[in-house]
């Protein structure tokens, strides 16, 4: 058996190892993901053992989507113009690093009706998800992009397209933007009560998307539901992007075996 994983920090709550599991029962594939939930002094020894242990890929979360490029030997675009990458496979004894959360991003938007979209957004958070939602959003035809953080310097330092950095405890007036996607764990599981930002003037033209989907309905999203926002969770952004990690690594193991 062959066996993919999560690397992550304090991740006991992700849905991803059903999410995995029940695809690879159902496409006869004969693979097996794991929760590897790491501290940072960690991660080296994991990498080290990667092949001891069958593990052929594995995804990556919070907090070291950027950091784990420190052990990659190639990242594919758009993972190297995003900045982050959240799917490894090992090849050849090389490792090499993939974004398939842009990719499911976009997918999960189609499946709402989004093709396309126009305007300003607002991306809450600057971490390695926010960038590749930054890179989704301009290649979906969003012009003006602002970013919600704690951190002026460091989000003009890695985002240097926005448009208008917003403080994180501000008060955010919805009629400036088509879309604002929370890219924080803010009011997610491991912070359910936790968020910053105070929403005004949502309506049905705004859409929310917050990428934690647990709970089903966040703090954040309830704020725009009742004044018919449309809301999107990260349910079916989990679900697409972990599709697209398996055609890696299954692509990636039929070639090995097929030298």
């Amino acid at each position: 058996m062959k066996y993919t994983g999560l690397l992550g920090n304090n991740i006991q709550y992700s849905q991803s190892p059903k999410v995995h599991n029940d695809y690879y029962r159902l496409n006869g594939l004969d693979f097996h993901y794991k929760l590897f939930d790491l501290q940072y002094n960690e991660i080296a020894y994991f990498i080290e053992n990667l092949d001891d242990n069958n593990i052929i890929g594995f995804n990556v979360t919070i907090p070291y989507k950027e950091h784990i490029i420190n052990f990659l030997d190639k990242v594919v675009c758009p993972a190297k113009d995003i900045g982050a990458v959240n799917t490894v496979v090992l090849k050849n004894n090389k490792l090499i690093g993939y974004n398939t959360d842009y990719l499911g991003f976009i997918k999960s938007l189609k499946v709402e009706g989004i093709n396309s979209l126009n305007g300003r957004a607002l991306i809450i958070g600057n971490g390695g998800a926010a960038k590749s939602v930054f890179f989704a959003l301009k290649d979906l035809g969003i012009e003006y992009i602002d970013i919600a953080g704690r951190d002026k310097c460091k989000v003009i330092q890695e985002f240097s397209k926005i448009d208008n950095f917003i403080e994180f405890n501000s008060i955010i007036d919805c009629n400036n933007y088509s879309i604002i996607v929370n890219c924080t764990p803010l009011g997610g599981i491991n912070h359910l009560k936790e968020l910053t930002l105070k929403l005004e003037n949502t309506s049905e033209k705004n859409i929310l998307y917050d990428l934690n989907y647990i709970p089903e309905k966040t703090l954040f999203l309830g704020q725009g539901e009742e004044n018919g926002a449309k809301i999107i969770n990260g349910k079916n952004m989990l679900k697409f992007q972990a599709h697209f990690a398996i055609d890696i690594w299954r692509a990636s193991l039929k070639e090995q075996e097929d030298k």
